[in-house]
């Protein structure tokens, strides 16, 4: 049975209440909502390479924003303890993302794996329930290009990915592991949700949030110390994305220590095994991202009311064939691919019709029809917004599904979209021809 949810009206309304009581409280700030959930970090350390490298700290934690020194500044200026956080709202759900950075990822003894500058993150999903600060729903964290699934919903179910086990938490911080530098999987600075265990080698620190960036001066025993961290709005990065002076490629910091050019901001990131969340998604559009990864979510909008962190969002209307490309003259198996900055954004996983005959318009909604992720879709929706480069070229594809010889193309309809603009097309002919499509995008 299809998983989507027709959110409308009182119905939606009423979920957004959701308390018992049917209380509504006003709604805090994005920096009073991070604080109140920020994590709790059992940060591992390895006292066979450097300890420093497993603290947390700024980007700039050594004064400039150059990441080709971070490496070289370790031991010259004090890792005061800050984490990354941004926050975007649907209708019913806060999405906040941490992320954890480190000047080394320092397994020099193992140089395959060592490699200037490194970031990590966590994603903690809350529901709006009518109470101030919501309902934790799940939480998702990065460790070396996978996302690991956390709830203790027993009611959320494994989509793409699987739910790896439930979350502890202090108060309101749901607790973290973030591991030690050195080799992966036991090393690498990915973060799991914490299960109550000592820390690994018997050393390890915690991070509480306190609003104040200390420094630690002593990582002996097993969590015995502790010590607090403040947040930083992503803003002030995300400002600089296309910087070359800080990034190698579009979503990569340089890096010149051991793997040079090894470490991914969040909009870089990509687990190449998650099915339809694609790069950077859980940056620019993490309803979707969640979506696909797990099922049984509920009330689950994907209407934005706050998200800035995106480049463009692409709305995929309908799409009509005007030719039977399948072979021996059979109808096509039609699908859209959107590119921006030549990468995919959209394809048969999001939507498709099998054997759609000429000239009949059909309406694009993500799961339905043929698409090959299936019904794994909470809300009907047809939009994705993703995080590229500016000012770069959008090609919107119709594709004839074919299998056996390679899809065919079915023609495409192109822009450069300016930042602050949208284009839009109507029942626009494709390139070669062979299909119409409504569609837009507008790039932010």
């Amino acid at each position: 049975m299809w998983k989507k949810l027709a959110l409308v009206g009182s119905v939606l309304a009423a979920s957004l209440l959701g308390g018992a009581g049917g209380t509504s409280h006003a709604a805090p700030s994005y920096a009073d909502l991070a604080a109140h959930w920020a994590p709790q970090i059992y940060q591992d350390v390895n006292a066979d390479l450097d300890a420093r490298a497993d603290f947390i700290s700024s980007f700039n934690y050594d004064g400039d924003y150059l990441p080709l020194n971070n490496w070289d500044n370790l031991h010259n200026y004090e890792q005061k303890a800050y984490v990354y956080y941004k926050v975007a709202e649907t209708l019913t759900h806060y999405f906040i993302e941490y992320d954890l950075f480190h000047p080394r990822d320092d397994a020099y003894t193992r140089p395959l794996d060592a490699h200037e500058n490194d970031l990590e993150g966590i994603i903690v999903v809350i529901r709006k329930d009518g109470s101030e600060y919501g309902k934790f729903h799940l939480m998702e964290t990065m460790a070396h290009n996978q996302w690991y699934d956390y709830t203790n919903d027993p009611t959320i179910t494994s989509g793409s990915d699987n739910v790896d086990g439930g979350v502890l938490f202090n108060g309101s911080h749901p607790k973290v592991f973030s591991q030690a530098n050195g080799q992966s999987p036991s090393g690498g600075h990915g973060i799991k949700a914490y299960d109550g265990s000592s820390a690994p080698g018997g050393d390890g620190i915690v991070y509480d949030y306190t609003g104040t960036a200390e420094f630690p001066t002593n990582a002996t025993g097993s969590y015995v110390h502790h010590y607090g961290y403040a947040l930083l709005e992503w803003g002030d990065l995300w400002a600089k994305r296309h910087d070359s002076s800080i990034f190698s490629s579009w979503g990569t910091i340089r890096g010149d220590n051991y793997t040079s050019n090894s470490a991914n901001a969040p909009w870089g990131w990509d687990d190449s095994d998650d099915g339809p969340a694609l790069q950077g998604m859980n940056w620019s559009d993490p309803a979707h991202h969640v979506d696909v990864h797990l099922n049984g979510l509920g009330a689950f909008s994907h209407q934005y009311v706050h998200n800035p962190y995106y480049s463009h969002k692409i709305v995929l209307e309908s799409v009509q064939s005007l030719e039977d490309r399948d072979p021996f003259g059979g109808k096509s198996d039609i699908f859209i691919k959107a590119y921006v900055n030549g990468q995919g954004q959209t394809d048969a996983r999001f939507w498709k019709k099998n054997d759609a005959p000429k000239l009949q318009d059909y309406r694009i909604v993500f799961g339905a029809n043929d698409a090959e992720f299936g019904p794994q879709f909470s809300d009907s929706y047809n939009a994705v917004y993703v995080a590229k480069p500016s000012n770069t070229n959008v090609e919107i594809h119709v594709y004839d599904s074919d299998g056996t010889s390679g899809d065919d193309d079915m023609g495409y309809v192109s822009a450069v979209v300016a930042p602050g603009t949208t284009a839009s097309w109507v029942n626009a002919v494709t390139s070669n021809g062979q299909a119409k499509l409504t569609a837009s995008v507008e790039a932010k």
